[in-house]
């Protein structure tokens, strides 16, 4: 059975940890062999840290999501720069948005900023969120100093003509089941677009319930996505692609190894 890595999700929502022992099964059931576990504020950070205790499959990270800027602690850059200090292996999740109300673009961008720049000083993997706002990322991403190894951009959304551009930079990008309902018939258009060697595989878990074609297990609340729906994203990934489901595999296990594992 193919080993399957999941680049993005948040293991850390209460909504998932009610639910561990359930999930933990299922990933065997599945074969996962990692999942990059992010934070999106100094208040489920901990918990981030403390699942990558208990099980060696996560890889944490840390970050402050674009949704939590206008409400995070004075000192949260303080604890963002105790937690790598500390050997934390990944930033995320971080970003820019615009759809959601009130949303203070300048305050995002200088916390986008600031944690960019401490991925590209230590090298780090970095998972980048991103909505109505790809012109201001775009932006930064051109100006400023960006890790060796690249960044990622998790549940990529942006116009295909950028795609060549990003790769440039150093983008690898990840899609998940939630994507891909029939509405969104540009995701199956970007999906075919990556090259081999950028493309990743998520959930979001507990977000983006994927059609209930690709629900392979479900949670108590059934509006959540449970994290081992994976493998059907996997699988609707492969057939968008045109390829098996073990060449898909062995292609995201290569690009994952080699961002998110192998530090310079």
């Amino acid at each position: 059975m193919p080993a399957l890595y999941d680049a993005h999700i948040h293991l850390a929502d209460a909504a998932l940890l009610s639910h561990w022992e359930d999930i933990q099964a299922c990933y065997q059931t599945i074969g996962l062999a990692n999942a990059v576990v992010v934070g999106t504020c100094p208040r489920d950070w901990p918990a981030v840290l403390k699942l990558a205790k208990q099980d060696h499959r996560i890889i944490p990270a840390v970050g402050l999501h674009p949704w939590k800027v206008n409400h995070a602690p004075t000192d949260w850059q303080s604890q963002f720069l105790d937690a790598l200090d500390s050997g934390t292996p990944a930033i995320g999740e971080i970003g820019l948005d615009k759809w959601i109300p009130a949303h203070d673009l300048e305050r995002q961008q200088a916390a986008f900023r600031f944690q960019l720049a401490e991925a590209a000083k230590r090298d780090l993997p970095v998972s980048i969120h991103c909505l109505k706002a790809i012109g201001p990322m775009m932006e930064t991403l051109r100006t400023i100093e960006l890790p060796q190894r690249g960044f990622h951009l998790h549940a990529f959304n942006g116009p295909i003509e950028l795609i060549q551009e990003l790769v440039s930079l150093g983008a690898y990008f990840s899609f998940n089941a939630g994507q891909l309902k029939p509405e969104n018939s540009k995701t199956q258009t970007r999906i075919r677009a990556i090259p081999t060697d950028r493309l990743l595989v998520e959930t979001d878990a507990p977000d983006f319930l994927p059609p209930p074609e690709l629900r392979e297990f479900t949670l108590t609340d059934s509006k959540l996505c449970h994290p081992a729906n994976l493998r059907r994203g996997y699988e609707a990934i492969a057939a968008i692609r045109q390829i098996t489901y073990d060449a898909l595999a062995e292609e995201i296990e290569s690009n994952f190894i080699h961002y998110f594992k192998c530090m310079s």
